[in-house]
């Protein structure tokens, strides 16, 4: 019994690093959105007359990076993670603020964002990411 045990507990844990394998491989790539839901809305003309071209990457050595358009072209540049067993993955970047003083100094203070999302039907070719009040339906456009 114990042997068994041992056994599926050995399986459970390969099954789990190749799942994020897997995930990692099938992120690998450039992706744009073509159906977006907020708070299961359909505003997928509204996100992308307000991010014409956003597009997200993400690399198999855990970075991403994110092209915002309104109306300058903002690149947002962090690391993600996966949680919950694998079911979410969690990006992070850091941008910086800065408040002039009473001198007349700026005083720049870094923000860590931090944000989760579900992952649903992701292939190579498409994934859904989900969070509270959002629903990202992406295309991959090109691989890394």
């Amino acid at each position: 019994m114990k042997k068994i045990l041992a056994l599926v507990l050995v399986l459970v844990v390969v099954a789990g690093c190749n799942k994020e394998k897997t995930y990692k491989e099938n992120l690998n790539g450039t992706w744009e959105v073509y159906k977006y839901l907020l708070r299961n809305t359909d505003k997928t003309t509204q996100f992308k007359n307000e991010h014409p071209g956003y597009s997200i990457s993400f690399t198999t050595d855990n970075k991403f990076s994110e092209l915002l358009t309104n109306p300058d072209s903002t690149y947002i540049n962090g690391t993600y993670s996966f949680t919950d067993n694998d079911e979410k993955i969690l990006l992070e970047n850091t941008y910086n603020t800065f408040v002039i003083d009473t001198a007349g100094d700026s005083i720049f203070t870094a923000r860590l964002v931090k944000r989760e999302y579900t992952i649903f039907n992701l292939t190579k070719d498409h994934v859904q990411l989900r969070n509270d009040t959002s629903q990202l339906y992406l295309d991959k456009v090109d691989e890394q």
